[in-house]
């Protein structure tokens, strides 16, 4: 969404925590479809630098890129290539006319032809549901509003210029306007009347366009201020084969899933807050075994996850949400060990070390079942608010210690892992598991051939996968 709108996201940061740890954390394996692939959010990066990046992001494991919105929108007052102080501005459309401040029509075409002969998709960031700010609108001849814009001239085309205030209020944020706090309407985004048969049309030829030069797949931003009815009438026109999803902040996870008639997939906001409080001082990694049972996670099979997306990132706003330098790794690390889901990775975050490794075990556990396994179960001591260990099949395991401390332990079983040595993914070392004398598995190597058990480092993921 946008920098801007203040009001909206301060309240939209509170759910309701239902801070369930279960007393046996050894619950059931899954047994939903596999997800299968991964997104890149190429987050206001210019459309010529992320074709130079296509190497680097195929060979991190990315299947998917999602690019910024290529849609005209206002002039930005920094150089969209290199900086992302105004990345704002391009959630402000002037019209759904391709070029603009990261590239023009043919940069995009360029991009995606690249992407498609290196095997990945690429999604478009939509825009329906408003305008650019008119004050920001290149306008010489003083035109009153709407003239200015090059699209939709006539107020007609708009719901009366008034702020959203309840956003509890289901009528006020799909009719009335997202604006600055203080600023009034006239700061405000003008909201579009999605219900007129004119402007779905619109909306419905630009995403016509979108397909025709080759995109694979959609986002649409702050479809929560779209009614559903319009937006299921406007998304008539995507193919069945073609991938989407819509940005719905809901503050209960009902209030989420109650978009899943509209959109295939959901960005999945609860599971960022889950992510938080099982990362902040005093929160408990055993939470996060199944969060979608308790409603603290969309279902998988519904969701885009991710520890943290361009929302959370910008400064000024969702500042509960976002993870220190130290855990925001070990955060994406879950996304990614996890089965379920359809992880979507920020650019800033994508090529930290630690993530690479977690999207190479994302691939290679493809199609594994799913094991919170009890850390009693493994190590005397393991069983605590600081571990995590998810095993995936019998061919891996990833392993979170988000303590200042590292866990050591000299001895250690492995219950569910093939007898066998295991590659960790980051850190370049072996695990190896064989049975013992009483029948039981055990870490019989772990780096070196003279130990055994169990050390992981302080704020540390490990990620093993059969050799």
């Amino acid at each position: 969404m946008y920098k801007s709108i203040r009001s909206f996201y301060k309240k939209c940061t509170t759910f309701v925590a239902i801070c369930l740890i279960a007393s046996t954390i050894a619950l059931t394996s899954y047994t939903l479809p596999a997800k299968a692939d991964l997104i890149y959010h190429a987050f206001d990066e210019c459309f010529a630098n992320v074709k130079a990046k296509l190497p680097q992001i195929k060979a991190a494991g990315y299947d998917y890129i999602q690019l910024s919105p290529a849609n005209k929108t206002i002039s930005r007052e920094d150089d969209a290539c290199t900086s992302d102080k105004y990345w704002y501005f391009q959630y402000q459309p002037l019209d759904y006319v391709l070029g603009g401040n990261l590239g023009n029509e043919q940069d995009v075409k360029d991009v995606i032809n690249a992407a498609h002969e290196q095997g990945i998709k690429v999604i478009a960031d939509v825009v329906l549901n408003h305008l650019a700010k008119y004050k920001n609108v290149p306008n010489e001849d003083n035109k009153p509003f709407p003239e200015a814009y090059p699209i939709y001239q006539s107020r007609e085309y708009f719901h009366d210029g008034a702020c959203i205030q309840n956003y509890n209020n289901p009528s006020e944020v799909t009719d009335k306007w997202l604006c600055d706090q203080g600023d009034g309407y006239e700061g405000g985004l003008p909201d579009l009347k999605t219900e007129l048969p004119y402007v779905q049309q619109q909306d419905q030829n630009y995403l016509k366009h979108l397909f025709d030069i080759g995109f694979d797949g959609l986002r649409f931003d702050a479809a929560k201020h779209i009614p559903q009815e319009d937006m299921q009438k406007i998304l008539a026109v995507i193919p069945e084969d073609k991938f989407y999803y819509g940005e719905v902040i809901g503050q209960s996870y009902d209030e989420s899933m109650s978009y899943i008639s509209v959109y295939p997939k959901l960005s999945d906001f609860q599971l960022v807050n889950t992510l938080k409080d099982a990362f902040n001082i005093g929160g408990d990694l055993r939470s996060l075994v199944n969060p979608s049972d308790t409603k603290r996670a969309l279902p998988g099979k519904d969701a885009v996850i991710f520890a943290r997306n361009h929302d959370t990132w910008a400064p000024g706003q969702f500042d509960n949400w976002k993870f220190d330098d130290g855990d925001l790794p070990l955060a994406t690390a879950y996304v990614l060990a996890i089965k379920e889901g359809t992880p979507l990775i920020l650019n800033f975050d994508a090529f930290n070390p630690t993530v690479v490794a977690a999207s190479q075990f994302n691939k290679k556990m493809l199609g594994q079942p799913q094991y919170f396994r009890k850390g009693n179960e493994i190590a005397q001591g393991a069983n605590i608010p600081n571990l995590l260990f998810i095993e995936r099949g019998d061919k891996g395991i990833a392993m979170i210690n988000k303590s200042g401390g590292t866990f050591d332990v000299k001895a250690a079983k492995m219950p569910a892992l093939e007898v066998g040595c295991y590659d960790e993914l980051q850190y370049n070392f072996k695990m190896c598991v064989d049975k013992g004398g009483d029948g039981q598995k055990y870490i019989t190597q772990w780096g070196s051939p003279e130990r055994g058990g169990i050390q992981i480092g302080p704020r540390t993921a490990l990620l093993f996968v059969k050799d």
